[in-house]
């Protein structure tokens, strides 16, 4: 149960938080990409406090942002270039959701090991 939590911190702060001008923009521009992935980052961590020891929620929290940022580099590149193609834009955007869920899966089953101090 407490993974669908992380999940559903995870879809507000990837979907329910972000801007059209953080949609379009992080693909084009480090500013939006930023700004994301701290939206982002805030809602995971109200959640990981929640959830978790401080300790465990931060070393859990630094690595799913840093990760976060490097996936939707890359994912948010791609569908920029393909927008205007459904069928290979979703496939993409879908994609992203299955590397961030795998991500925040795997730290999550990880996340004692993940203390830093």
């Amino acid at each position: 149960m407490i993974f669908v939590w992380i999940l559903l911190a995870h879809w507000v702060g990837d979907y329910g938080l972000q801007t059209s001008k953080m949609a379009m923009g992080k693909s084009h521009h480090f500013k939006w990409l930023c700004l994301h992935v701290l939206t982002y980052t805030g809602v995971l961590l109200v959640c990981s406090l929640i959830l978790f020891p401080l300790k465990v929620a931060i070393g859990f929290l630094l690595i799913n942002c840093i990760l976060h940022g490097i996936t939707d580099f890359f994912t948010s590149k791609l569908t920029s270039k393909y927008r205007e193609n459904p069928r290979i834009f979703f496939p993409i955007l879908g994609f992203d959701q299955l590397i961030h869920a795998v991500t925040l899966y795997l730290t999550f089953l990880n996340r004692e090991s993940l203390v830093f101090f």
